[in-house]
């Protein structure tokens, strides 16, 4: 698994120039990872959580 920078930590590596363009990408796409599975999840028990619709 790779590591996966807060956000405010990949933003001050970012303008120090600490990270490459491909690893600022990268840790986006991490976030973006995350962030989908957090809301799949939601999405998920919400449905749960919710009567049946009348047809």
């Amino acid at each position: 698994m790779r590591k996966r920078y807060e956000l405010a930590e990949l933003i001050k590596r970012w303008e120090r120039s600490d990270i490459t363009p491909e690893q600022a990408i990268g840790q986006a796409l991490l976030w973006l990872v995350a962030l989908a599975e957090r809301v799949a999840k939601l999405e998920a028990n919400q449905r749960k959580d919710q009567p049946p619709r009348p047809n």
